[in-house]
């Protein structure tokens, strides 16, 4: 049997569907990454902020965080990551994107609420929030490509906006 002719086997087709993934996505999500970290720094300087100068509890706290931190966020994601331009939809982008930060949102509080009935440590209420946002990121990610920002055409970019 010559190589040509072998059975192609499930591990021998993981390499060739890991470079068609990197190839659909990874420009992509090195860009979401990107936005991700942006988010992090500006939300955990909020934080912080509200925690450390305002003395606010740590549920209120966050909830100033995400409200304000999800600004620059969709409006990186939309333009940057996903290169869509044109008018902003209310009922088909800003929406769906409010609820999904509205559902990391929920979980930051609850683990957030959790940690400050236990500690009054910035660095420890911070690593909650962390955590909670990090359990929604990758299917914010799999919501935002496969649904919202779609793009149909494979491991072809958008025109840069």
């Amino acid at each position: 049997m010559t190589l040509a002719s072998a059975p192609v086997t499930p591990a021998a087709e993981a390499p060739s569907q890991l470079a068609r993934l990197f190839a659909d996505h990874g420009a992509k999500v090195l860009r979401y990454c990107g936005v991700s970290v942006v988010n992090v720094i500006v939300g955990q300087s909020i934080l912080a902020f509200c925690l450390a100068v305002l003395d606010l509890s740590g549920v209120v706290s966050q909830f100033w965080s995400a409200m304000l931190s999800a600004i620059p966020a969709f409006i990186l994601s939309k333009r940057w990551v996903w290169k869509q331009s044109g008018p902003d939809s209310f009922r088909n982008e800003v929406l769906p994107f409010w609820v999904m930060s509205a559902i990391g949102l929920g979980f930051a509080l609850l683990t957030v609420g959790l940690a400050d009935r236990a500690t009054d440590s910035t660095p420890m209420l911070m690593l909650a929030s962390l955590g909670a946002y990090g359990i929604v990121w990758v299917a914010k990610y799999l919501v935002l490509d496969r649904l919202m920002w779609k793009v149909t055409h494979h491991g072809v970019e958008p025109e840069s906006v």
